[in-house]
C-alpha cells in the first residue's frame, strides 16, 4: 500500500510538470487550452526547474517500482510515462528541433539558382540594407522563423517571421548594444516569441523587446530594417543580384536524406506537413488557429491581409485594395511627418515612403524615386501583409485607411 501511494506521487508530480510543460511551452498544447501572458512567461523562465522535476520524479517513481514490491503492472508504467515524456518532449525539446533557427548558417543562392525553388508568382518579403538585397518566401521561412545574413552580406540583419502573423520583420539582432542570439520557443497571442540565449529573455517579434525591459517600461528595442512584399519574378527583376534564403533542412537536394538520417528525415516530413495544415487553417478559417487573441477589432475580417507601421505612437494600416483605389498614391501626415503610401502596379508592391521634400508627391518609383531623381527613404517600421486580427489586437488604436 506505501510502495503505491509514493509510486503514484512520483508519477503525479512528474505528470503535473510535464503538463505544464505541455501547455505552456509547447504549441501543441497552446492548441488545446488558453493559457495567459504571465503562466506562460512564469512556466519559460522556470522551464529547466519544471524539466528537472519532471524527470527526477519519474525517474524516483521507477526506482521505488523496481525496488518495492507493487500491484501497479509494468504496462501501467509504461504507459504513463509515455504520456509524461511526450507532453515533456513537445514543450522542452521538439520546438528547437521543429524550429531550427538559421540566424548563423542560413543558405542564400541568386535568383538563377532559386528558381528551382520558388515560383515567380511566389510573394517574397524584401529588405534592403548597404545596398544590397535579401529575398525570402514565407514557405522557406516558415520553419526556421529566424534567418541570418552575416555569411553572405555586408550586415548584420537578421529576418524574423510568424506564420500565424504572417509577418516578416527584418532586424538588427542587438538591443542597447548587445548582440542577441535568437531562437523561436513559442507563440503568444498568435504572433512568436524568440529567445535571447545571451541574456536568456524571451522577445515578443512585434514588440522587438526584451520581455523584461517591457515589464520594466524601457524603450529599448531591435533596430527595424524596412521590409517589403512583392511577387519573385518582379524581385529577379529589380534585383538581379541579390540573394534569396533556401531552407536547407526543406528543400531536395540540401535536406537530410531517408538513408543518411531515416528519424529526422521522417520527422521533418511529418512537421511540414503539420506546419503546412496549421498555415492553412490560419489562411482559410476566420477563426485564429491559436485561441489566444485577446481584441477583437471589427473593423476588417480577421484574415484580411493590411500593411501596417507607426510613426512614433501612432498607428497606421492600409489595405492594398484601399490604396489602389485612391490611384496608388497616398501623402498624408502622421505625427508631424510627412508619409507617401505608395503602390506600384508594374512591380506589384506597396511601400510606405518618408516625405522630406516638404511637397505633395505626385509620382514615386518602386525603390522610391522622383522624377528629380531625389530618393525617398522607406519607413523601417512597415509589417507588410500582416493579418488584421494579429495587428489589431497588439495595437487596438490604429488608424485604418487614411486617405489624407
Amino acid at each position: 500500500m506505501i510502495s503505491t501511494i509514493l509510486i503514484g506521487l512520483g508519477l503525479a508530480i512528474a505528470l503535473y510538470h510535464a503538463f505544464i510543460i505541455f501547455i505552456e511551452l509547447g504549441d501543441f498544447g497552446q492548441w488545446v487550452l488558453r493559457s495567459t501572458r504571465s503562466k506562460t512567461m512564469r512556466a519559460w523562465h522556470k522551464r529547466k526547474s519544471l524539466s528537472r522535476n519532471t524527470l527526477l520524479a519519474l525517474a524516483a517513481s521507477w526506482g521505488l517500482w523496481f525496488a518495492l514490491s507493487s500491484p501497479i503492472t509494468v504496462v501501467m508504467m509504461l504507459v504513463v510515462s509515455a504520456l509524461i515524456l511526450g507532453m515533456y518532449f513537445t514543450g522542452a525539446i521538439n520546438p528547437d528541433i521543429m524550429m531550427r533557427a538559421r540566424q548563423e548558417n542560413a543558405v542564400f543562392v541568386n535568383p538563377e539558382q532559386a528558381q528551382h525553388y520558388y515560383r515567380d508568382d511566389e510573394s517574397v518579403l524584401v529588405y534592403e540594407y548597404d545596398g544590397q538585397a535579401r529575398a525570402h518566401s514565407d514557405k522557406q521561412l516558415v520553419r526556421p522563423h529566424i534567418v541570418g545574413d552575416q555569411a553572405e552580406g555586408p550586415a548584420n540583419v537578421v529576418m524574423t517571421y510568424c506564420g500565424l502573423t504572417n509577418l516578416g520583420m527584418a532586424m538588427i539582432p542587438e538591443i542597447d548594444g548587445q548582440a542577441l542570439s535568437l531562437r523561436p520557443v513559442l507563440q503568444l497571442e498568435n504572433n512568436l516569441v524568440m529567445a535571447d540565449a545571451n541574456s536568456d529573455q524571451p522577445i515578443q517579434q512585434l514588440w522587438g523587446r526584451k520581455e523584461c525591459d517591457v515589464n520594466a517600461g524601457i524603450d529599448n528595442a531591435m533596430q527595424q530594417v524596412a521590409t517589403f512584399r512583392m511577387p519573385f519574378a518582379k524581385f529577379k527583376q529589380a534585383y538581379p543580384n541579390g540573394l534569396v534564403f533556401v531552407n536547407d533542412y526543406q528543400v531536395k537536394g540540401m535536406r537530410t536524406s531517408f538513408w543518411k538520417n531515416p528519424l529526422l528525415f521522417v520527422y521533418d516530413r511529418a512537421i511540414e506537413l503539420i506546419f503546412g495544415l496549421a498555415i492553412d487553417a490560419q489562411y482559410k478559417f476566420d477563426k485564429p488557429v491559436f485561441p489566444t487573441i485577446k481584441h477583437v477589432d471589427d473593423r476588417l475580417p480577421n484574415k484580411r491581409l493590411v500593411w501596417a507601421f507607426n510613426i512614433g505612437e501612432h498607428y497606421m494600416a492600409y489595405t492594398e485594395e484601399f490604396v489602389i483605389s485612391q490611384g496608388g498614391l497616398i501623402n498624408l501626415v502622421v505625427d508631424g511627418k510627412d508619409i507617401v503610401v505608395s503602390y506600384n502596379q508594374e512591380m506589384e508592391s506597396l511601400g510606405v515612403f518618408y516625405n522630406h521634400t516638404s511637397q505633395a508627391v505626385k509620382q514615386l518609383d518602386f525603390l522610391g524615386y522622383l522624377e528629380n531623381g531625389d530618393r525617398l527613404e522607406r519607413v523601417e517600421t512597415l509589417k507588410a501583409g500582416i493579418f488584421w486580427v494579429v495587428w489589431a489586437n497588439f495595437f487596438p488604436q490604429t488608424e485604418l485607411n487614411v486617405s489624407k
